[in-house]
């Protein structure tokens, strides 16, 4: 193994290498291990540190990376390759009993949040998690359920173009989601496309994921 140096606090850590750095953010991770599992050269878990950023080439370990739901993990290229760029379309999909996962050009604004260039998030519908608006695995814990709504074929729908997708966690509500959107459910099914929506992330809506208010009945409360 190559000699890694990282520097940052426990929670936020920089991995130095000659042709990538890789940026890990503890608090944001919620151990899919799609890195572990795609390039255990790179990522692993039983030693220290786990990432080790000489283990493969640059482009290969910006591949993995992108694979990370949460966008716990980012990477600069230092050897002239492409920094990592938006997908062409914003992408909103539900995990089963979980968290929804977004792709796309995101921005997310909260009273306890700023992130203005996002490619990558995984963000809390049980209304457990202790890193609001952010999944934390709480919904493991606290045993969150939700049915799986009924969708149509991706094939079978027009689905919704790329541009800015902004995300408002609003003060103890509602996920406020503007900008072109498609939302699958976890069979990868269609559920939504448009412009605008609100979803629960009190975890208590009985039309999950959409919100209904329930918030305001449980006494649900986030920044």
């Amino acid at each position: 193994m190559a000699d890694t140096k990282y520097t940052g606090s426990e929670m936020d850590r920089r991995y130095h290498g000659s042709e990538i750095n890789v940026t890990y953010s503890k608090k944001r991770c919620i151990h899919a291990e799609e890195c572990i599992r795609h390039l255990n050269a790179v990522f692993d878990v039983t030693r220290h540190p786990w990432i080790d950023t000489e283990g493969a080439p640059a482009e290969r370990m910006a591949q993995t990376i992108h694979l990370c739901p949460s966008g716990a993990l980012h990477y600069e290229r230092k050897d002239g390759g492409p920094a990592e760029q938006a997908p062409e379309t914003n992408t909103i999909r539900l995990w089963k009993n979980g968290p929804i996962q977004i792709n796309g050009d995101i921005e997310i604004v909260g009273a306890a949040v700023e992130m203005m260039h996002e490619t990558r998030a995984t963000l809390c519908r049980c209304g457990a998690s202790e890193n609001k608006p952010f999944c934390d695995n709480a919904h493991h814990k606290v045993l969150f359920r939700a049915e799986d709504p009924a969708g149509q074929p991706a094939e079978a729908v027009t689905v919704s173009s790329g541009g800015k997708l902004r995300i408002e966690p609003e003060p103890n509500g509602s996920l406020y989601i503007r900008g072109s959107m498609t939302i699958l459910n976890a069979a990868g099914e269609v559920i939504f496309t448009g412009d605008e929506t609100w979803l629960c992330r009190c975890g208590h809506s009985t039309d999950k994921p959409f919100c209904n208010s329930m918030h305001k009945q449980v006494g649900f409360v986030a920044e």
